[in-house]
Parts: C-alpha cells; structure tokens; sequence
C-alpha cells in the first residue's frame, strides 16, 4: 500500500486551523462497576444488581459524536477467579432500568454499533439477548468506539454474563472509561472503474493533535487521482456519478500504488469547534469509469 507524506497530508488538513478557535479537550470519565452490574434478563433463583447509568449530557456528549469505551480491571465469577473482563452496553433514551424478570429491561434502548447475541441464563437456558446492546470489551476486544445515535441521553454499562450471584471483585478495580471522540461514516455510493468502485475510509479519533489516515482501496492501479474535501455536503452530479464533498479543498495528483490504493497520514488539527463536518472524496482517473473517471464513496469526520 502506498503511504503519502504526511505534508501532503497537512497540506489539506491544517487549513481547517484557520477557522474560529475553540478549546480542544477530551471529555471522558471513569466508571466504576460492581461485578453483579446488570441490565440483561436474570434468572428467578439468581441474583444481579444495576448497571450503571451515565448521563451523556454530563461529557459533553450528543448524536453527531462517538463514545470510545474500554474496560479496565476484572471480577471473579466464581471459577475462573479475578480474571474476568467481559463489558456490554447500550445507549437510551431513559435511565429506566426495569426488573431483571423482563428480557427488555431498559424500555429507552437504541440500536447501535455491532449488535452482541449475549448468552442465556445458566439455570434454565432462558433468553437474555436484546437486538440494541454492544460488546465493549472482551479478552479479544479491548474497547470499542460507537457513535452516538439520535435520541441516545444516557448510556448503561453492564457485565456479560450468565449467572450473578457468586460474582464479586476483591479488589475493587472493576470499571470502564468513557471518552468522547469524533465520527467516521460514509456516504454515497461511489462510481465504478477498472478494479470496481473505489473504496474510501478513515480511522482516527478526531481529537485535536491526534495521528489520522484516509486510506483509499480498489481504485485503478498507478493511476493519478485527487483528493476533494469540503466543509458541506454537495452531493451534485457529476461524469456519471456524484461529487459528495464541496470542492474547498482538493490535493493531487496522488498517485495510487501497483494495487490500486494509498495511505494518507497526517494530523487533527486542534482548536477546532464541536460537531464540524469535514467531508472527502477521491477521484480517480481510470479510462474504463464513466467520463474516464471513478469515484469512491464520501466519507464524513465530525470533531467532538
């Protein structure tokens, strides 16, 4: 994979430094678990507590934004002893927490992120799935970053688990840390070329200062293209398909490797204001596109 400068990166990126300074700062917290912290189905002979409910106003965080999670310490279910780190959670509209008899206990929930099938009850094999929560840590998965959907005022963190009442922490380190980050998601379906329709992604948290790359995949080998970025979205015909971005800000030529893709590093810039959309875009010349050109998809980045 072909791996660009990071000044050419920058070239297109610290333009954004120049619009209206804000103060760029994390907003995260920890919270602390019991080992019993529950929000799923719980069979009648056992016994669970509460999962905890953090108020999402209080970070600063609301829909346009992500939440990074990952959980730290662990809990001794009985067995295994004080090893055990396996985290879920969903977002709500409401803090209610129902009782642990009902199989939907949290009458707010909203879908979001990768739907996690959680395990039946242990005596008496009884459902416990619920189609909205998430997996937020695991022993292969040490967080995750999960946007925040409309609606969403409140986010409940619990444990995964089977049966409750042997559980305990000896060492009181239980916990999860909850920090806000930016949003990555695309848009549109881009327009095909020689090696199908060109594919357009982005990681990073979008804080201010933070390392972060625009990888483009499946566009015409070693042929130029160029990068468009915009403050809005356009979405105006164009050669057969769609120019997502607002044309602000375009870098190129960028040359793609041998396999038809790059990497574009570069760094967030700081002092940026809250919820700003930047939008992308690549071009690619490639004679068997429509018009002699292929498109990927948009892709959008909203700071925290």
């Amino acid at each position: 994979m072909k791996r660009l400068s990071r000044r050419a990166a920058l070239a297109g990126l610290t333009t954004t430094a120049c619009l209206t300074s804000f103060p760029a700062q994390a907003q995260s917290t920890d919270v602390p678990l019991g080992p019993k912290a529950c929000y799923l189905h719980v069979h009648s002979s056992d016994s669970a507590g509460s999962a905890a409910v953090v108020p999402l106003a209080g970070l600063g965080a609301v829909p346009g934004k992500s939440l990074l999670l990952e959980g730290f310490g662990d809990l001794d279910n009985g067995p295994s002893g004080d090893t055990i780190l396996s985290l879920i959670g969903l977002y709500s509209s409401s803090p209610t927490l129902l009782g642990p008899e009902l199989l939907h206990r949290v009458p707010g929930a909203i879908d979001a992120g990768v739907e996690f099938i959680s395990a039946p009850t242990l005596s008496g094999g009884q459902p416990t799935d619920i189609p909205e929560d998430f997996r937020i840590t695991s022993a292969a998965q040490p967080n995750v970053v999960v946007a925040i959907p409309v609606g969403a005022l409140y986010l409940f963190i619990g444990n995964h688990d089977s049966q409750w009442f042997d559980n305990s922490d000896p060492d009181g380190d239980l916990g999860c840390r909850v920090t806000v980050v930016g949003t990555w998601t695309e848009h549109g379906a881009g327009l095909a070329g020689t090696a199908g329709t060109p594919k357009l992604v982005g990681t990073g948290l979008l804080q201010g200062g933070d390392p972060l790359s625009v990888t483009l995949s499946s566009a015409r080998p070693n042929a130029p293209s160029f990068l468009v970025m915009g403050f809005q979205l356009l979405d105006l015909p164009l050669f057969g398909g769609t120019l997502v971005p607002a044309p602000d800000i375009i870098l190129g030529p960028l040359p793609t490797s041998g396999t038809g893709d790059w990497v574009l590093p570069a760094t967030w810039p700081a002092g940026l204001p809250e919820l700003l959309s930047v939008w992308f875009q690549a071009w690619i010349v490639d004679p068997m596109a429509t018009a002699g050109l292929a498109a990927s998809n948009g892709l959008r980045a909203v700071t925290p």
